[in-house]
């Protein structure tokens, strides 16, 4: 039974491991396809500065700063001091500053890490905001900040619009820790995909993987066994043991599943 484990928890592993490359690789802001339509979003890649309000908060005044990038992390000015800018990895920052007069004596109260590294992004195709757009609008959740422990997150709704120059965003509000946005701008007018233009399905780029990481087990494995054991031919290969006892391993796993449904068919009694 314990070769049973072991190959079961092998087997898991290997799963894991794929699934959490391909969530890595889940978002590619110059390939994005939901529902048929396709989106490029790559002419957005850069630090978009955006100030959004400014309060007044007597004795002095709020201002609220974002630095934005839908697809890559921020970059700053090398000049830029750290306490104006968010650690690195952050995609949507939120710095909020504090001051008595513009340019006078002004600090950064707050400085907000909204959607981070480990992104988790979701993305749906929403109603158009005009009811005169056949367009859908883009939806796209972004995760990963972190301010206070509290997970942080960036509801940005991308607005197709037909004007080649025009590239606005609108920030509607920050509530319970989600920023919401609204961003015009053409890179949302999406296209239809053919069914010729499709790319690797999830299940073959999971197989791609699986492969790779085989090739990297085997590979890494032989090389370790060659220069600590100085092994040579089938003692090369990584757990020889295991994968010599594989194919029984196998052979008894289907043995008990016919037996379980043997015996289940019987109504669960057995001959004393």
């Amino acid at each position: 039974m314990w070769k049973f484990t072991s190959f079961f928890l092998y087997l898991v592993t290997i799963l894991v491991l794929g699934q959490t490359l391909l969530a890595i690789n889940s978002f590619d802001c110059s390939n994005i396809e939901i529902e048929g339509i396709k989106f490029n979003l790559s002419s957005l890649d850069k630090t978009n500065i955006h100030n959004n309000t400014i309060e007044p908060t007597p004795p002095t005044f709020t201002k609220y700063t974002y630095h934005i990038n839908p697809c890559s992390p921020l970059s700053y000015d090398e000049k830029l001091e750290p306490k104006y800018k968010c650690e690195d990895g952050t995609y949507i920052c939120q710095i909020v500053f504090n001051y008595i007069k513009d340019g006078e004596d002004e600090r950064a109260t707050y400085i907000r890490p909204i959607a981070a590294e480990e992104l988790n992004s979701t993305i749906t195709l929403e109603p158009a905001l005009n009811k005169d757009k056949e367009e859908r609008d883009l939806s796209i959740v972004l995760h990963g900040g972190m301010y206070n422990n509290e997970p942080q997150q960036a509801n940005i709704r991308f607005i197709c619009t037909k004007d080649q120059d025009k590239d606005s965003i609108t920030l509607a509000e920050y509530k319970e820790n989600t920023l919401f946005m609204k961003w015009e701008t053409r890179a949302a007018c999406g296209e239809k995909s053919h069914e010729e233009d499709k790319g690797m399905g999830g299940f073959t780029k999971f197989i791609i993987i699986l492969i790779v990481i085989g090739l990297c087990y085997f590979g890494l494995g032989a090389a370790y066994n060659y220069h600590i054991y100085k092994a040579h031919g089938w003692d090369l290969l990584p757990h020889l043991d295991f994968w010599r006892d594989f194919p029984y391993l196998i052979s008894d796993v289907v043995k008990y599943i016919v037996n379980s449904v043997r015996t289940g068919s019987r109504g669960g009694y057995s001959r004393i």
